[in-house]
């Protein structure tokens, strides 16, 4: 894997595209190797998988204790990574972007400890990958609510048609977690 880029709005959120190397039988990619864990000095103890619907969102969550920094892909279908920098003393506190990911590009998103994050799916079927560099803790976990009006948060669709889960749905405003913020 190549590093492609880093996030223009947030220096330490990378996007890495691997190669891809098709032919009459389909095509074949190299998702993962442990240099990618030596180029970001973090290992991963833990993958999940998710499926969604379309226009499901999932976040935005975080963990406190033992943080999570995430490495994400689309296995299939399409949807976008929605990250929250939630670092009270950082220049981009507050400032959310959206990235797609898919499963034509295959690129990899990684994020740093220090982001709320969620995923929004565009379409029905779409299987995420996530790698995870703590286990989870589920008593140090928090969930900004993503329709915040002050996050200010585009989503290109009507929030009514976006499924959120119950924990989601009733997650604390940003200005909670300001109050108390867990990174700082």
């Amino acid at each position: 894997m190549e590093l492609k880029r880093h996030h223009s709005l947030f220096k330490d959120v990378i996007i890495f595209t691997p190669q891809i190397y098709t032919d009459n039988r389909g095509y074949f990619l190299e998702s993962y190797n442990n240099s990618l864990q030596e180029t970001l000095n973090i290992s991963f103890p833990q993958e999940n998988h998710s499926q969604s619907k379309k226009y499901v969102f999932r976040g935005f969550h975080f963990q406190w204790s033992n943080p999570l920094s995430k490495l994400l892909r689309v296995v299939s279908g399409r949807g976008i990574g929605i990250i929250l920098d939630i670092r009270k003393s950082s220049p981009t506190y507050k400032q959310h972007a959206l990235i797609e990911l898919n499963d034509t590009t295959h690129e990899t998103l990684f994020t740093p400890a220090g982001f709320a994050q969620g995923f929004l799916s565009l379409e029905d079927n779409t299987h995420l990958c996530y790698k995870c560099s703590s286990l989870r803790n589920a008593s140090c976990e928090g969930v900004i609510n993503p329709f915040d009006p002050e996050l200010k948060i585009n989503f290109g669709i009507e929030k009514e048609n976006i499924i959120l889960s119950e924990k989601d749905k009733t997650s604390d405003l940003f200005e909670i977690y300001d109050k108390n913020p867990k990174f700082i």
